[in-house]
């Protein structure tokens, strides 16, 4: 079954393509870890409102 991509994880992955930004440089102007990130992206995880502040913070 096919998952719909958050916005989150969404957003996260439009802005790296964008940008040209590699996971291990994103993940360290977020401060999170390279797998914090993967894990996000891959809707593994969800972030926590916090993570979600400082992801919109940064991606702008």
């Amino acid at each position: 079954m096919e998952r719909k991509m958050n916005n989150i994880a969404e957003e996260i992955i439009n802005y790296q393509k964008d940008n040209d930004i590699p996971d291990t440089l994103l993940a360290f102007k977020l401060h999170f870890s390279v797998e914090e990130l993967h894990n996000i992206k891959s809707m593994e995880k969800s972030p926590s409102q916090d993570e979600v502040n400082i992801i919109k913070e940064i991606l702008g």
